[in-house]
């Protein structure tokens, strides 16, 4: 393995008889003379767990900007399904259903976890004046599917004592859970998290884990960074390595660090 797997097509075959949900095609990421992403190429299938890892400056968190829409890239190509994302803002993603959560949370502290889910919801902007009074039928309807829907992500990550704390009450892991859930309120197919177990109490970590393989199992494509690198071994399929700004590696999480460039990466 080495700079070479970088090439126009994922470093890596994707899974016999899986189709990709999500390919990144030669992606570059430039900020001013600096090439943080330098010509990355990766591909996830559904149902599948792909874990980015790599040293503090790989380019890691650029990447997973550049795929979200929050970081314009340079070079280089998004597709998500049949769709080319790749001019495409964060939001407009989010409505293909390309998903992301960041380092820092961004739950609603004021609201309670119910709101925040029920906030969250695709197309749940409020019910207007008018649609209140001129469909009032259908805007019974979607809220209560709304809220049926906010209580079954609740139960699915038993959550559901959480529903009226509000944001400012829970803990660090417990608000890494409410912003996936509110990810997972807008049914996405592909999900980005950037160093998710950042602030998890360790007791809380393994359940992370076990829910996001389970979300997995349902369909749902899962590209996750995290420096935790037990986390990774447990939690993905598969494994891409960075390192200033390029794939150096890729496939297995027991193969790839093995790999002499890694330990290099790692260590030097």
């Amino acid at each position: 393995m080495g700079p070479e797997a970088s090439a126009a097509t994922p470093p890596f075959p994707m899974p016999a008889g899986s189709a990709p949900i999500l390919e990144v095609s030669e992606v570059a990421v430039g900020y001013g003379g600096v090439r943080a992403v330098d010509g990355v190429s990766l591909g996830i299938s559904p149902g599948e767990v792909l874990g980015v890892i790599g040293p503090n400056g790989a380019g890691k968190s650029s990447l997973l900007g550049a795929i979200g829409g929050q970081v314009r890239a340079s070079r280089g190509r998004v597709q998500l399904g049949d769709r080319d994302v790749t001019r495409m803002m964060p939001h407009q993603r989010a409505r293909l259903g390309l998903m992301r959560t960041f380092q820092t949370t961004s739950e609603f502290s004021r609201m309670t976890v119910f709101e925040n889910l029920v906030t969250s919801a695709e197309g749940n902007s409020g019910a207007s004046l008018a649609a209140v009074v001129l469909h009032p039928h259908r805007t019974a309807v979607r809220e209560r599917e709304v809220a049926e829907r906010a209580w079954s992500v609740l139960e699915r990550f038993e959550m559901t004592h959480t529903a009226d704390l509000y944001g400012r009450e829970l803990s660090g892991g417990q608000r890494r859970l409410v912003e996936i859930m509110r990810c997972l309120m807008r049914e996405p197919r592909v999900l980005l998290l950037d160093e998710p177990m950042v602030g998890v109490a360790p007791h809380l970590t393994g359940k992370l884990i076990d829910d996001l393989r389970g979300v997995a199992r349902e369909g749902l494509g899962i590209l996750i960074v995290e420096h935790a690198l037990e986390v990774v071994h447990r939690l993905c399929d598969r494994v891409v390595v960075m390192a200033f700004g390029k794939v150096i590696a890729a496939g297995a999480f027991e193969e790839v660090v093995k790999d002499p460039q890694v330990q290099s990466a790692y260590l030097s």
